[in-house]
């Protein structure tokens, strides 16, 4: 008999530690495949897959939007029981409703009964429901309901193990909305500091381009304008900004709304770069104190073409593509901005005759990697465009850039923003 007794204490004891195993493993892959990605709603459809049938036959996923209750999840066996639990709306402050109640109050509720109020529950044959609230610091923003059919019931420990999962999705889910709401503000911000439309420009045409590096999360360093002056002339500029993210910003605001401000009281680029460059020194020690490197030029029409007056600050060299396809490098000495008063410029004059174009590009172009970590480089650029059909406008500049770099960083991703301005001389009348 004792010996009896110490086997089925031995079973008993292998049978517990082999159900906490699985239930290990169970939340362990849940856990994984909740945080797979960053998506909300996919996260909470996950959610509803994970407890079914594991947890429960049937189970919803609800959430809070816009002080309604919004079904975002469903789970069962066949699609008949998946649009019915579809086609029920919780009420957000009725009474008799278990989601409503959870909401409110965010304690999980059982209950060995059809869920009050109204609902689909003698079609789906329901005998039970456990409601568990999704909850953000304390806050409920959503909530599972598991719902039990014939013979199933909940017991304590399926209880807990839903209050665990339920737990760690909702961090899953917050996470995921964090991140949304975080690219997208870094989204706005970045399109507040680039041109939301390009302008209409006499005797030319203009074509940009801006690439992100990474996912997007943090306002990038690069940027660009072009705006009117008085006398039928165009400023345009380009620019790297060291560093990104918030102080980045507010130093690239800081240079475009001063070039725009000092250029028309200016006699031409050497004086508003030198003013941006007193801007940036001036600025208090919370704006930032890096360095920033800047094309910034004035264009004029006339019937032979674009000419242009230029003035470079540190920045990667312009590129002049004439109407044959040759590409010459517009080598202009100046020193960075930002780090002391002498500027060292010297305006450089061009005339773009018609089909003829300038690119301006920040160095994420030539210094984006293959997997081998090789830079593209000046020379590839400049071969690429050579390479393409002479007399082409700068959208198709753009193309042939973005393309050439593409193909040669293959899948590897790019560690830096990427910018393009093009303009291009059109001919008399277009």
């Amino acid at each position: 008999i004792e010996r009896h007794r110490a086997e089925q204490a031995r079973r008993a004891a292998e049978a517990r530690e082999q159900a906490a195993r699985d239930d290990l493993a169970f939340l362990l892959n849940a856990s994984t495949a909740l945080s797979s990605d960053l998506d909300a709603p996919q996260t909470l459809h996950r959610l509803a897959t994970a407890c079914v049938p594991r947890l429960a036959p049937l189970g919803t996923v609800d959430v809070v939007e816009g002080g309604r209750v919004r079904r975002v999840a469903t789970a069962a066996p066949t699609r008949h029981q998946q649009d019915l639990l579809a086609s029920h709306i919780p009420v957000y402050d009725a009474d008799d409703d278990a989601v409503a109640r959870v909401l409110a109050s965010g304690v999980t509720e059982v209950a060995r009964r059809t869920p009050s109020g109204p609902g689909p529950w003698r079609e789906l044959g329901v005998t039970g429901y456990v409601c568990l609230p999704l909850l953000d610091r304390g806050t409920a923003f959503g909530a599972v309901t598991l719902l039990s059919t014939g013979e199933h019931a909940f017991d304590g420990h399926t209880v807990a193990l839903a209050e665990e999962l339920t737990r760690r999705a909702a961090l899953a889910a917050r996470n995921a909305r964090q991140y949304t709401h975080r690219a997208a503000l870094a989204r706005d911000l970045q399109a507040g500091l680039l041109l939301p439309d390009l302008p209409r420009v006499p005797g030319a045409e203009v074509a940009t381009y801006y690439h992100p590096a990474g996912e997007g999360l943090d306002i990038g360093g690069d940027f660009y304008d072009v705006f009117p002056l008085e006398g039928d002339r165009w400023a345009f500029l380009l620019g790297d900004v060291c560093g990104r993210g918030a102080i980045a910003a507010t130093t690239t605001a800081l240079v475009r709304h001063t070039a725009r401000a000092v250029a028309p009281l200016l006699p031409g680029p050497e004086a508003v770069v030198t003013a941006v460059n007193q801007a940036l020194i001036n600025r208090p020690a919370g704006h930032g104190t890096g360095f920033v490197t800047l094309v910034y030029g004035r264009l004029t029409p006339t019937d032979h073409g674009l000419e242009v007056e230029l003035v470079r600050a540190g920045h990667t060299m312009p590129l002049h593509l004439d109407a044959r396809g040759t590409v010459r490098t517009v080598d202009v000495p100046g020193a960075l901005l930002g780090i002391g008063p002498e500027t060292h410029l010297t305006a450089h004059r061009l005339l773009l005759r018609p089909d003829e174009s300038l690119l301006l590009y920040t160095d994420g172009i030539t210094e984006a990697r293959d997997a081998d970590g090789e830079q593209f480089g000046e020379d590839r650029l400049a071969a690429a465009l050579a390479g393409a059909p002479p007399r082409t406008g700068p959208h198709h500049v753009v193309e042939t850039l973005t393309r050439a770099v593409r193909d040669f960083t293959g899948d590897h991703g790019i560690d830096d923003d990427q910018a393009a301005l093009v303009l291009t001389a059109t001919r008399p009348g277009k």
